[in-house]
């Protein structure tokens, strides 16, 4: 019985650190959203990409 409590636990803990960790990743994404939103034309040129290009950039980070 105490077997399929800790394994029942065991799951349940693995549930909120995955879920933790997706809450953190979606953070992070939304602050580099932020701060690319927040750069020059010529900024974002000098990086590379386009204005166009960071919601593609932001949503592949992303975890699903």
């Amino acid at each position: 019985m105490e077997s399929k409590m800790q394994q029942s636990l065991h799951r349940l803990l693995q549930a909120l650190v995955e879920r933790a960790a997706a809450a953190q990743a979606r953070r992070r994404a939304r602050r580099q959203a932020q701060q690319l939103n927040g750069m020059s034309e010529h900024e974002l040129l000098d990086l590379g990409i386009g204005r166009s290009e960071v919601p593609g950039l932001v949503h592949a980070t992303r975890p699903r």
